[in-house]
């Protein structure tokens, strides 16, 4: 069964030793990944989140779960979030952290979202709007180094996983949804309804990849890419790469500053994680990243893929990135929210192409 969920656990099961989530000091095993989403599942379930309707009672455009926005920077919860809001069989709802209030409430109103999982950072916000949010019923708050205070009513989130369950999620379903909002940028944002087992094979598996589960934990157990994606995790592209890389038993690393891009905060990480994919976004990525490399050399050995994903790279910034990473490889990589993965294309030195892959 390809469920997001039931994937993640069964590659846990086979790989529980090997990291699956580093972030600062932070670094976390399959195993402990397992039993933190496992927990967020049971606080959600316990507050009554879960899946109310089946998909075959549904028209298409409608849900039948609840959903839980995820209201954050780059970091452990992001994935980790949406982990356990499917093991709960609720729907994650990627939130963009730079909307304003007017934004926010429409955003929230739209998705009917009846949790919130939030930076502290981000607590004043919610504190002018939360009274014209009446059907969110659960805020959990992360501790960010904000020095913000709880917010009125709002459950810290470590001292509320420390609290639940570690209850092995239960009657989960192909028909699950993954909800990807979008931007806004043609209108209003608008959520973006798929199956699971329909967005495991259009946008979470690298092509070669055999879709079934026993395949997947094969792969997985031989597998040990480490992963950066570095645009935000609000964005389907950096999230679709994480889920790719898991789904091969990867580990994913997150940048030490994910609030803005700092292109020696980047190639450090990749340096001292020995990270082998990182992804970007186009030449706005790329040309300060490149220019970071003129400041000071890093070991950048262990690098062999640079996917750009969402904006093609130019080629003039390839050959610099070919030049400047000996035997870097670079994904084109196409896609949409409503589509899935389109097309990649692969770049090597000497001015080579080929059709692409993830890994």
């Amino acid at each position: 069964m390809l469920n997001l969920a039931v994937i993640h656990e069964a590659i846990a099961e086979a790989i529980p030793e090997r990291e699956c989530l580093v972030h600062r000091d932070r670094r976390f095993s399959w195993a402990q990944v397992t039993d933190r989403s496992r927990r967020l599942g049971d606080l959600l379930r316990s507050n009554g989140l879960g899946c109310h309707r089946s998909r075959e009672d549904l028209s298409n455009w409608d849900s039948g779960q609840d959903h839980v926005g995820l209201y954050l920077y780059n970091g452990i919860e992001f994935l980790e979030g949406m982990l356990g809001t499917f093991k709960a069989r609720a729907a994650p709802i990627n939130v963009n952290y730079r909307y304003v209030d007017e934004e926010l409430v429409y955003l929230f109103e739209n998705a009917e979202a009846k949790a919130v999982i939030f930076h502290a950072c981000f607590a004043p916000t919610l504190a002018r709007i939360r009274q014209r949010l009446p059907g969110i019923r659960l805020w959990l708050q992360v501790e960010d180094g904000s020095g913000e205070p709880l917010l009125d009513g709002a459950l810290d989130y470590e001292e509320a996983l420390a609290s639940a369950s570690p209850t092995p999620p239960r009657d989960l379903s192909p028909d699950d949804l993954y909800v990807l909002y979008t931007g806004g940028t043609t209108g209003m944002p608008k959520g973006v309804l798929w199956r699971q087992e329909d967005i495991f094979g259009a946008a979470l598996t690298p092509r070669g990849v055999e879709r079934n589960l026993a395949s997947l934990v094969e792969r997985a157990k031989r597998e040990g890419i480490r992963a950066m994606p570095a645009p935000p995790f609000m964005h389907g592209a950096a999230h679709w790469v994480a889920f790719n890389m898991w789904h091969v038993g990867g580990t994913i690393v997150v940048q030490s500053n994910p609030r803005r891009l700092d292109p020696d905060d980047i190639w450090s990480t990749i340096e001292r994680e020995r990270v082998n994919a990182l992804t970007i976004v186009g030449d706005a990525f790329a040309r300060p990243l490149l220019d970071g490399l003129e400041k000071r050399d890093y070991d950048l050995s262990s690098l062999r893929l640079l996917t750009s994903s969402g904006a093609v790279l130019a080629a003039a910034l390839k050959d610099e990135f070919l030049r400047a990473v000996p035997g870097l490889r670079i994904l084109d990589a196409l896609g949409s929210s409503e589509s899935g993965q389109q097309g990649s294309q692969i770049s090597r030195s000497g001015g080579k192409t080929s059709s692409g892959d993830f890994v």
